[in-house]
């Protein structure tokens, strides 16, 4: 099932009601310098998200609440990009429903496609990062291949309200779409990146001789992230705990419950994928922000044709430059570990991946509505169906980009 949306439809809708919403444009164009190989994008080797040097629409976003009466708003983000294959298209759009009351803890339900609240880096608007040009490994994987298309059900409770220094969130989702999750992990690995794929899209790999050859699997060397394959409902359920505004820890359990056998028209596979993810995010000072995740899974498709468990986990930290005495800079650092692990017998499609990342990140407030951001990234790791098109499995990824946003 294709998730079937009209770009313009939410432009105008974003015109039309204007005196009842919160809007917020973006637009950032970025300059990259990198090795001369062909990225995952263009069916290459490459972990990164640019085909070679120079400049690029690296984001353009339209977000918006729409207040439509009091208890109910409309959110939406519509995305364009200068790569990948859907370049105008939604990440976003869902009906949230927030009830007043006198009770202290507050029902909330939201219906449509959405991002589970999982990552502590991207809480900017339309889940970018406010600190970083690329994303974890573990959220670039999250932009990719994760989208709740469905309905989430939470309840929490402020604890201002009932003069408590705690406040706590629980939740739980049912949704479709989501099937072929996991195929990116197996068969190109984590990436780094921020590009968020958009519905009807497609995330080209590197074709792998034992995915496309007609007598191994049989498969397309791309996948479409949201396609319903099995017809049948995934979940998630989760929990925030926050200690004043210093301190906040969230747990995610994630089951798409997808059919491993199932197939469609277009062989693209269904993968039951599974995680569990810890976020912990830590304010010391005010100009301090620690943050950190752990996701730990694993993904199965057909009878143990692919049988591999994943795992990924950073540590990050934001400065605000201000407090030694540099106005208007932001510094940011990051560390990255992730892995695959082949635990089937499928011998002409090796799995096994594993490796590191170190981003930093420098942001200038040129105004209140323009920044330039540097960034220097190093992946490298190794990556076992490398082999088939190169001496060895390992691979060495630098990045450098300078990157000029305005927001409006």
């Amino acid at each position: 099932m294709r998730f079937v949306i009209q770009p313009l439809a939410l432009l105008s809708l974003v015109f039309s009601i204007a005196s009842y919403a919160e809007t917020n444009f973006l637009l950032r164009g970025t300059w990259a310098l990198k090795e001369n190989t062909q990225s995952f994008q263009d069916f290459g080797q490459n972990h990164q998200r640019f085909e070679g040097d120079g400049l690029r629409l690296s984001q353009a976003v339209i977000s918006t609440n729409q207040r439509l009466f009091d208890d109910w708003t409309l959110s939406g983000a519509l995305n364009a990009y200068s790569d990948g294959e859907e370049r105008l298209n939604v990440s976003q759009l869902y009906i949230k429903y927030r009830p007043l009351g006198a009770s202290s803890i507050k029902p909330e339900v939201k219906v449509g496609a959405f991002y589970p609240a999982i990552s502590a880096e991207n809480t900017d608007i339309a889940w970018l990062s406010p600190h970083f040009l690329t994303n974890s490994a573990i959220n670039s994987w999250i932009g990719e291949e994760l989208r709740t298309g469905g309905v989430e059900l939470s309840f929490r409770q402020n604890g201002r309200q009932v003069r408590s220094n705690w406040s706590w969130k629980v939740l739980a989702s049912l949704f479709k779409g989501n099937d072929s999750t996991g195929t990116l992990l197996s068969w190109r690995g984590f990436a780094l990146h921020d590009r968020q794929s958009l519905y009807n899209d497609r995330v080209n790999f590197l074709p792998i001789p034992g995915v496309i050859d007609e007598d191994k699997l049989d498969a397309p060397a791309w996948t479409e992230p949201f396609r319903e394959i099995d017809n049948r409902f995934g979940y998630y359920f989760g929990t925030h705990v926050a200690y004043k505004r210093s301190a906040e820890i969230r747990y995610y359990y994630y089951d798409n419950n997808a059919d491993a056998n199932a197939v469609d028209p277009d062989r693209i596979y269904a993968w039951h994928t599974r995680f569990h993810s810890l976020t912990l995010r830590y304010l010391p000072r005010p100009e301090l922000t620690l943050f950190s995740q752990l996701l730990y899974g694993d993904t199965l498709m057909g009878e143990n044709i692919v049988d591999n468990d994943f795992a990924s986990a950073y540590v990050a930290a934001a400065l605000n430059l201000n407090a030694v005495g540099l106005k208007d800079l932001t510094a940011a650092a990051r560390i990255d570990w992730y892995r695959v692990s082949d635990n089937d017998n499928t011998t002409y499609d090796p799995n096994g991946s594993r490796g590191y990342a170190f981003t930093f990140s420098v942001k200038y407030d040129v105004t209140s509505h323009f920044f330039i951001t540097t960034e220097w990234q190093l992946n490298s790791g190794h990556q076992e169906n490398l082999r088939f098109f190169q001496p060895n499995e390992k691979y060495t990824e630098h990045l450098f980009q300078v990157a000029l946003t305005a927001k409006l």
